[in-house]
């Protein structure tokens, strides 16, 4: 295989890599998807748990940005925990990875069939077995968006992006400024805890890793900037920064509008509930056309991510070795198409949930906690690998290791608190990547 048909093309400046970042996190999206439950675990703090879990958060990325700059690989955080811990614990950053971001995708494609159908069928919107096919339409139709080429991706991204972030603080200002609105204007009767303490807040943090979650697309098109070294490190801690402050805004602004009933009652579409408060045919257009663009944006940039990592780990054998091949095009279209089949048919055995938002729920719970442990493993292994250096002891060592120890503790807290199904679904997800970490851990470089 010849060396060039080995690495990704160089075509990304930094501005694209903000642009991905930004967009990865899906502002409009992540209110929409994960407000709700957020409030529900955290009530009025909500919006608090969000800022610290983005400290722990930010320090993850300082992490990030300094392996970028030494070791800029499409595989990202599976390839640098390899190449911290050596090839068993790498096959297991593998194993979390794959299945985080299995997971985060369905948990993308699920209100992007839900926001379609309120624009195209109202009334199917809330129907799972609908959610799923049209969510798996637009799972394929993302991965095609995808192929053309990473450079037009990112173009499109900044169009869509634009659009979400001015709606969105459009929004924010109306809901600041409108009278709040009494708590009849729910659909249900979803019962809120007599208060909110402590567990309510670490279980809120947690769904905050998803919500912050999708700047580290960043690292994986590392390998595929053309610019300074530190480029895609400062891309993605500018686009963690950037969508931060948008949803911390936002989230303020809509609990001034709204009750903390409303959003439990509306935890799957809770950016539809402000829309309905806002009134208007204007609003509540203006805000499902916003919300599925930001999740179609958060989609095509997530299956880039995992895409990006399937084709390193079929260049390193951790999968097979098909997936590590580029075509005539230099495009990484094996593991694209794998991904694609692949997270199309989970997507579609969601359509068997009872309703829309318990398979949101499902995916967001599962997804964050492996998506912690995850970035537990990545800050993990900066620490390790920059230990020696002295220039890099402080944001190489230390802040890493600050963000590891505190989301760990988190994340174990949450597990504890959390019902019996998301402690078995955790369960299984860690003690079934050990065997394939075994397996695929005796592997060596391809």
């Amino acid at each position: 295989m010849p060396e060039r048909r080995r690495h990704l093309p160089r075509v990304l400046r930094y501005f694209d890599i903000s642009v991905l970042a930004s967009a990865s996190m899906g502002p409009a999206y992540s209110l929409a998807s994960t407000m709700g439950p957020i409030v529900l675990a955290a009530g009025f703090g909500a919006p608090l748990a969000l800022i610290a879990l983005s400290a722990i958060m930010l320090c993850i990325a300082v992490s990030f940005a300094y392996f970028s700059r030494v070791a800029p690989d499409a595989g990202s955080s599976y390839s640098w925990i390899r190449m911290a811990f050596g090839r068993h614990v790498g096959a297991y950053g593998a194993w979390l990875l794959l299945l985080s971001n299995f997971f985060a995708t369905m948990a993308i494609a699920v209100p992007a069939g839900i926001y379609t159908l309120a624009l195209l069928s109202p009334g199917h919107e809330q129907d799972p077995a609908w959610a799923a096919v049209v969510g798996a339409v637009w799972i394929l139709a993302s991965s095609v968006l995808l192929y053309v080429g990473v450079r037009p991706t990112a173009l499109v991204t900044f169009i869509a992006l634009a659009l979400e972030i001015g709606v969105l603080l459009a929004s924010a200002v109306a809901a600041a400024v409108h009278v709040p609105v009494p708590a009849h204007h729910t659909s249900a009767s979803t019962p809120l805890p007599a208060s909110f303490g402590v567990a309510g807040f670490v279980t809120a943090m947690t769904l905050a890793v998803w919500m912050s979650d999708g700047w580290e697309v960043s690292a994986s098109t590392s390998e595929e900037v053309n610019d300074r070294p530190t480029a895609s490190g400062r891309g993605g801690i500018v686009g963690l920064i950037i969508s931060t402050f948008v949803i911390v805004a936002c989230m303020y602004a809509y609990l001034h509008l709204g009750s903390l009933a409303g959003f439990a009652d509306n935890q799957a579409d809770a950016l539809a509930y402000v829309g309905s408060l806002l009134g208007g045919e204007g609003w509540r257009l203006a805000i499902v056309i916003t919300v599925l663009v930001s999740t179609l944006s958060t989609l095509w940039t997530t299956i880039l991510y995992l895409s990006r990592s399937v084709y390193a780990m079929g260049r390193d054998r951790v999968l097979p070795g098909a997936l590590g091949v580029l075509d005539a095009r230099d495009e990484p279209l094996w593991s694209l198409a794998v991904v694609a089949v692949l997270v199309t048919i989970c997507e579609l055995v969601t359509g068997f949930s009872k309703s829309a938002a318990d398979q949101l729920l499902l995916v967001l719970n599962a997804s964050s906690v492996f998506l912690g442990l995850l970035f537990v493993l990545s800050a993990a292994a900066a620490s390790r690998r920059f230990w020696g250096d002295p220039a890099a002891r402080l944001g190489g060592v230390l802040v890493p290791l600050v963000g590891a120890v505190a989301l760990l503790g988190v994340l174990a807290a949450t597990v504890v608190v959390e019902d019996r199904t998301l402690q078995w679904y955790a369960c299984a997800g860690v003690v079934l990547g050990i065997p394939f970490a075994l397996w695929r851990g005796r592997t060596r470089l391809g």
